[in-house]
């Protein structure tokens, strides 16, 4: 009985270190936010050979003038960290354990738990179908209705290979970094409900 009571004072601790997880419909936007869930992949091979891959789910809530909100989870839902992105782009790191940790950019943070680089800040463009100082991306390819469907910016390589009525489903970002580091990443939304 006695362990039973410490591991239930251990749940409840631990679910009041992280804050309460974003709760978002399928895939909507409603008054300019955009929400987004679904799962990632990142997979990181050093010179040599070596691998480290990290996966889970997410939760993405965006608003513009008001920042944007980042819940990370495992495979099995438990909750990493939530990064929440000010509008003038400043961010803060909550890991599970309630530590906070603040930086100039949620690019950053997201680089600091997942221990590798995942474009936060192109994301904000890119899951709404758009492409954030166009004049700076090479678009390689497009679909019939004129969307980028493979483009090259901020040094990623983007590939998107489905759409839903809100924007990208499936987004394959890949990374060649100095020192023969490849990063590659797949992001997969919940499709849409909407028309």
């Amino acid at each position: 009985m006695k362990w039973l009571a410490v591991l239930l004072a251990a749940v409840v601790m631990a679910g009041c270190a992280t804050p309460p997880p974003v709760v978002a419909p399928a895939g909507s936007v409603e008054s300019g936010v955009l929400w987004r869930t679904g799962r990632f992949a990142v997979n990181v091979e050093e010179l040599g050979g070596k691998q480290h891959a990290v996966q889970g789910g997410f939760t993405w809530r965006d608003a513009a003038r008001e920042g944007l909100t980042l819940d990370l989870n495992s495979p099995l839902g438990a909750a990493l960290a939530r990064v929440e992105v000010a509008p003038d782009g400043s961010a803060v790191l909550i890991e599970a354990n309630g530590t906070r940790t603040p930086a100039d950019s949620a690019d950053d943070l997201v680089a600091r738990v997942l221990g590798s680089p995942i474009p936060v800040a192109g994301l904000r463009h890119w899951l709404r179908g758009q492409l954030p100082g166009a004049h700076e991306a090479q678009i390689l390819q497009t679909d019939t209705q004129g969307r980028p469907t493979t483009f090259v910016q901020g040094g990623w390589r983007v590939q998107i290979t489905e759409f839903d009525a809100i924007g990208p489903v499936r987004l394959q970002l890949q990374r060649n970094e100095p020192g023969n580091r490849n990063i590659n990443a797949r992001l997969v939304m919940t499709p849409s409900a909407a028309p």
